[in-house]
């Protein structure tokens, strides 16, 4: 743009001034701590929206390697905290010692959930190869576009389960990306319903092909470009990796082809 139409593009500009707006008036979207807690052991605390905390904290303790099966946990419970809420998993005391063994020793982590891990084999443990599988078609991924783009909601990331055909079988939104993921997940380990397929709303780093591995789903699809980290995790592991580049055009950086 030219110094001239930029000046004129510009000339009258002003910020609409909202700072004395009440909070409540706000249209942004909700956010709290949400500590998670297996019998009476703190697990860990994640910035989250606060709907569906159910299956939120199900797919987190699976995807952290807590649990590796729906019937570990026996009850799941809510409660207010002073700041925030609480979800605790009933399990058995024997898992419950062994997922606070691998712990990590920070007493919150941010809404990736890898960050402040202690070493490099911590971040990648339990990952896998999965069995070759053939990625999503892609006219059923633009069918999961479509869906995704009428599921937005303002504010929000949004993840989606799909079937081989692009149909909706579960979805997740929350503040965080990883976040809704794992509600996508958890979803699945409640219901035994698995998709073919996960779609997220965001670009894509390594702990959603992390997340996607160890919930065995065999194709991750994102809008925006991966890391080249999260490539090379994908790829080693025959994770199907698209990016979908905004619905422009659509790329397998990894997997296999029909």
């Amino acid at each position: 743009m030219s110094d001239s139409l930029y000046q004129a593009a510009t000339e009258g500009l002003r910020y609409q001034d909202a700072r004395e707006r009440p909070l409540r008036e706000l249209d942004g979207p909700s956010e709290l701590p949400v500590s998670l807690v297996l019998n009476e052991i703190p697990m860990g605390t994640l910035l989250a929206s606060p709907e569906a905390l159910e299956p939120l904290a199900l797919g987190h303790a699976f995807t952290a390697g807590w649990i590796t099966r729906r019937e570990e946990v026996t009850a799941i419970h809510l409660s207010r905290l002073r700041h925030g809420l609480a979800v605790r998993l009933d399990v058995s005391e024997a898992l419950a010692r062994k997922a606070e063994g691998h712990q990590r020793r920070e007493s919150s982590v941010s809404s990736c959930g890898a960050c402040g891990v202690q070493d490099e084999a911590e971040l990648m443990a339990g990952l896998t190869r999965l069995p070759p599988r053939a990625a999503l078609s892609p006219e059923a991924l633009m069918r999961g576009l479509e869906r995704l783009e009428r599921a937005t909601r303002r504010g929000m990331h949004m993840a989606l389960g799909l079937d081989a055909e692009g149909g909706l079988i579960s979805q997740g939104a929350d503040i965080g990306r990883h976040n809704a993921l794992d509600r996508v997940i958890g979803m699945s380990l409640d219901s035994g319903v698995w998709p073919e397929a996960l779609l997220v709303s965001s670009r894509c780093s390594l702990e959603l092909v992390q997340k996607t591995i160890r919930a065995r789903i065999p194709t991750l699809a994102t809008l925006a470009v991966p890391s080249r980290l999260a490539v090379e995790t994908a790829r080693a592991c025959d994770l199907n990796l698209i990016c979908a580049h905004r619905g422009r055009r659509l790329e397998l950086l990894s997997g296999q082809a029909d």
